[in-house]
């Protein structure tokens, strides 16, 4: 009978990941972003749903190669890196939640973030950004913003005219907006706009404009050039939430080992 139990718990388990793994690989597929992202996204839920499959081939053959004792830890190695690897992922999310939480300053500068501008027109994540530096523009009529964003290949303007034109429209004063128009990656985002801060004399302060998940990594890059911030989070479309998420939980060690 605890053996029928056992094999009902472990059928159930089996199921359980293979329908997670398939919502979760539908998930990326329909951001429609090919890149590291998804590329790792749908790799690890197809071999973990794979491995719901083939539970009990998979589980003999493993049996069968670990009778041989370099076999053995070459299998607890994998398994230790695994296990790292998601515990990893897991405080990665963490950290990029905590970073979210921490309010600017009052009267600190607005510095937007740039992103894709297809043609003339802003990428989704664009215009949410915009929407976020609006209502923070709106809510602290004495703030001052700088729009950061250079002009890429498929973009028939730089990202700070994109923004710069769409929040004048919606009635911000443009002498409230300063444009950064040559940064290409958040690094320059960031020391671009320190400049132009410390050019005009405006608050030294950062209210950083970005995606959630994007937060703790500005972060970082601000702690590094000295600058005191804090964040307005932008929201992140659904359905490119778990492809980007992924690409930053890549991102954050990259930044903090190899970028100074």
């Amino acid at each position: 009978m605890e053996k029928d139990n056992k094999k009902v718990i472990v059928l159930i388990i089996r199921i359980a990941v293979i329908i997670i793994s398939c919502g979760m690989i539908y998930w990326y597929m329909i951001s429609l972003f090919y890149g590291i992202g998804m590329v790792l996204g749908v790799g690890i839920f197809s071999v973990l749903m794979l491995c719901a499959i083939f539970f009990d081939p998979l589980s003999r053959f493993i049996k069968h190669i670990r009778r041989k004792k370099p076999m053995k830890i070459i299998t607890d190695i994998l398994l230790i890196l695994i296990i790292l690897f998601f515990v990893y992922a897991a405080a990665a999310v963490g950290l990029m939640i905590y970073g979210l939480k921490k309010a600017p300053a009052d009267g600190s500068t607005v510095v937007v973030l740039g992103c894709q501008v297809r043609g003339d027109v802003p990428s989704l994540a664009l215009k949410m950004r915009m929407d976020a530096a609006y209502d923070y523009l709106k809510d602290h009529p004495d703030s001052k913003a700088v729009l950061s964003g250079g002009q890429g290949e498929g973009e028939n303007m730089s990202e700070a005219k994109c923004m710069y034109d769409y929040l004048t429209s919606k009635g911000i004063d443009q002498k409230r907006l300063f444009m950064e128009d040559r940064s290409t990656t958040t690094q320059e985002n960031i020391r671009y706009s320190k400049e132009i801060i410390e050019k005009e004399g405006l608050d030294p302060r950062f209210a950083v404009v970005t995606d959630w998940y994007h937060e703790f990594r500005a972060g970082i890059i601000c702690d590094r050039q000295g600058i005191e911030h804090g964040a307005v989070s932008a929201d992140t479309a659904p359905h490119l939430t778990a492809h980007l998420v992924t690409r930053e939980i890549l991102a954050i060690p990259n930044e903090i080992l190899f970028k100074r």
